[in-house]
């Protein structure tokens, strides 16, 4: 779990904290607190002629020792999860011992008190064990710090079991909280690469995707290929039948897809009625890939929906060898345009068919220099050069 950073704090001029996190800043501004109570109540006891029944010694040095903590935090500016257990792990056996050796009542209470919020700050830090030993030590800490009191007292043996159960109960709704909380956050990141109405990707799920992709396919050796489809006449179909019926068969036409492709294959709702799948494989893979694609739309028979066709286009190349983020959705974005290209082709055929782009090849070991082309233009990327070759269209097999 990362953190924000909070900005520069400055007094009079002079800069204090810069660049904060939130969480450390939490830890800091606890250690203070503890450090001003410590040091409010050794003003009072002074002031009263020792009228408060505490050891000074102690006092003093849990004052100094949350001090010296609050600069530790206010330097570092960011601690690990790891150091901040030990940090609270440390400061829940120092505040149980503090409240045992102590006989003054007050100090007692507030010893069990923050030892009651210890373990809800934890929750921020640790997991799983990390967080049960925490907890466990605050709830049998309050109980030892009231039997120093009164063991005998039917009012130290209440007081001993809530200051026992309340940091287990608060701790498991905070930490309950915060796990729908992560949930919560990985839905919106998760719904933020989809389409909200057939489920597929969009281009920004695409472009979070296709980079590990290219990387497997380079490392198997493998090809790269984008298959284009468009449901054909879609527009005759929301004219005739209406939005919702036209919302319907693109949710079909995807499902449809959806059944015939590999799980690590890249489905995208691209825009409108278009339909993309970046995939790997061995070179031939994508000839029957699309052709499946399209019979499986041509197979689509739901009441209430119109029969629709898809026509596809492909495009194909190697995977380079050497691939970022952006060189691998740079790649995607030129074969989604040879594979567009194709696709009107097949639009122009006559629908319901495959067509395939001119293959690309990626030209090794030459990242600076441009390639000529052999008869048509030059598509180039910043390593690896892309050199289109003429159109080798494949006529439908349907």
């Amino acid at each position: 779990m990362t953190g924000a950073m909070m900005g520069r704090v400055t007094w009079r001029g002079w800069p204090v904290v810069s660049r904060l996190e939130w969480r450390t800043a939490v830890l800091a501004l606890l250690a203070g607190l503890a450090a001003a109570s410590c040091a409010l109540v050794l003003a009072v006891d002074v002031l009263s002629g020792g009228g408060l029944a505490i050891a000074r010694g102690v006092v003093a040095a849990t004052c100094a020792a949350a001090a010296v903590v609050v600069v530790h935090l206010l330097r570092r500016r960011r601690v690990s999860d790891a150091e901040a257990g030990v940090l609270l792990h440390v400061g829940a056996v120092a505040t149980a011992v503090s409240g045992v050796v102590q006989t003054d009542l007050g100090w007692q209470w507030l010893s069990a008190s923050v030892l009651s919020a210890i373990p809800v700050v934890g929750v921020m830090h640790l997991r799983r064990w990390g967080l049960v030993s925490l907890t466990a030590l605050a709830c049998l800490g309050a109980p030892l710090v009231f039997a120093a009191w009164e063991p005998q007292s039917l009012l130290t043996l209440i007081a001993s079991v809530a200051m026992a159960a309340v940091p287990a109960v608060v701790v498991g709704v905070v930490w309950a909280l915060a796990q729908q909380l992560d949930a919560a956050r990985a839905a919106a990141a998760r719904a933020a690469g989809l389409d909200e109405l057939t489920g597929l990707l969009n281009r920004h799920g695409l472009a979070l995707r296709v980079g590990p992709l290219v990387r497997a396919a380079s490392r198997a050796g493998e090809h790269v290929s984008v298959v284009v489809a468009d449901v054909d006449h879609f527009k005759r179909v929301n004219d005739t039948h209406g939005h919702l019926v036209g919302d319907r068969v693109l949710v079909a036409v995807a499902d449809a897809l959806r059944g015939a492709v590999r799980e690590d294959d890249l489905l995208v709702r691209w825009g409108g009625e278009e339909i993309a799948l970046v995939a790997r494989g061995e070179a031939g893979r994508v000839t029957r890939l699309a052709e499946r694609l399209r019979a499986a739309v041509e197979e689509v028979d739901e009441p209430g929906l119109p029969r629709v066709t898809v026509s596809l286009g492909t495009a194909s190349t190697t995977a380079p060898l050497r691939t970022t983020d952006d060189r691998a959705s740079e790649l995607s974005a030129r074969l989604l345009d040879h594979a567009d290209a194709a696709l009107y082709e097949a639009k122009r055929a006559g629908r319901n068919r495959v067509r395939h782009g001119a293959p690309l090849v990626l030209v090794a070991g030459e990242a600076e220099q441009p390639q000529v082309a052999v008869e048509r233009s030059v598509v180039t990327l910043p390593a690896d050069p892309v050199v289109a070759l003429p159109s080798t269209a494949v006529p439908p097999s349907s």
